[in-house]
């Protein structure tokens, strides 16, 4: 996948994105809530490093007078252990195919009404009956970004073109790979090189060959990264130069390091990304906090993301706002062909055993 690396001046932000005559209408939609004030001044997401850049919020935070904090975050599990305890101070929790059935199940999060998210109309097609948006026939997820997760890595130090998960367990690259801590995400590549089949509810014969796998790989691994930062700065100094990741890492071909994405033969790791409202969403930000879903789901938001980051938009608003060159390299424009070919990520059918698996490979 490739990326537009053309880093965004304030001007550009305020010309493109708001421009002189924006208003809550053009960013949030039709919203029953624009000509009037919210009851909340201030919202909490919890939310990652790369969605949450000042810029990306300071058009809706203009229009509407409610600002933004954010909780960062690498991982949801952290986010849905403090709401757990009560007190974590999050009213809207990102998260998405790879992990939301746990959220769900330990009760953190709330069903909300799709009715007042205006732009919810506009999301692409193939998302808005995901698996993980709706639990006993009440959404609780408005989805807005999504890609893959892949291999990437360092031309100038690899040499050629990669098109194999095997080259992770290769030892021509000994001391110089990089592989996932969290989300039990490393287990999922393993089994997607040995060929199998559901890799996210592994029979015990199939996770033994896995961990066996993984252990066997260890004295190869540089480190497991848990924040995509700590990855994105291994890459950058070339302590590794291959490694499984998310798409922030690409951002260093802005500096005039040459990392490349892989469309490994083994396939890709699809995924979405939602915004939930938490059990700590009290009614006296639900406007708000549904506002900046619409928002989330507008012509600006994505369109910015997508140029920044590389993230794909799940809103058509956004998608028909952006140059057909930027459509063309995030292959964006024909979503349901790129999606056929995906492996999505989904929760694991018994966690305990996956955690258990995984233990078994760190600690080995």
């Amino acid at each position: 996948m490739t990326q537009r690396m053309k880093q965004l001046t304030r001007r550009d932000l305020l010309k493109a994105g708001a421009g002189a005559a924006l208003g809550a209408g053009a960013l949030l939609g039709s919203s029953p809530w624009s000509s009037k004030a919210f009851a909340a001044t201030e919202i909490v997401w919890g939310t990652n490093e790369a969605y949450a850049r000042s810029n990306f919020l300071k058009p809706f935070e203009d229009s509407t007078g409610i600002s933004v904090k954010t909780e960062l975050f690498s991982d949801p599990a952290e986010v849905v252990t403090k709401l757990k305890a009560g007190g974590a101070g999050v009213d809207i929790l990102l998260d998405g195919c790879y992990h939301v059935e746990i959220s769900y199940a330990e009760g953190v999060i709330q069903p909300i009404d799709v009715s007042h998210v205006p732009n919810w109309e506009h999301v692409i097609e193939e998302f808005r009956s995901a698996d993980g948006l709706m639990f006993d026939d009440k959404f609780y997820g408005i989805p807005f970004i999504w890609g893959t997760n892949s291999m990437m890595y360092r031309y100038e130090d690899v040499g050629r073109d990669l098109d194999d998960i095997g080259v992770l367990f290769d030892k021509e690259f000994a001391g110089r790979i990089s592989m996932p801590n969290g989300l039990f995400e490393s287990l999922i590549v393993g089994a997607m090189y040995l060929g199998v089949d559901k890799p996210f509810s592994m029979n015990k014969d199939e996770m033994d060959a896995v961990v066996d796998l993984l252990i066997k790989q260890k004295p190869l691994v540089r480190t497991y990264w848990n924040d995509i930062g700590d990855l994105k700065n291994l890459m950058a100094t070339g302590e590794v130069i291959v490694g499984w990741g998310w798409q922030p890492v690409m951002e260093l071909r802005r500096d005039g390091v040459d990392v490349r994405w892989a469309h490994p033969k083994q396939g890709e790791l699809g995924w979405y990304d939602a915004s939930y409202l938490t059990i700590e969403a009290g009614d006296n930000v639900k406007a708000a906090c549904e506002s900046f879903m619409s928002y989330l789901l507008g012509d600006t938001y994505g369109r910015m993301v997508g140029e920044e980051t590389g993230y794909r938009t799940a809103s058509k608003l956004a998608i028909e706002k952006m140059s057909p060159e930027l459509q063309k390299e995030l292959e964006i424009t024909e979503p349901a062909k790129f999606l056929k070919g995906a492996t999505w990520f989904l929760s694991p059918s018994d966690p305990a055993a996956y955690q258990a698996a995984w233990d078994r490979v760190l600690n080995a």
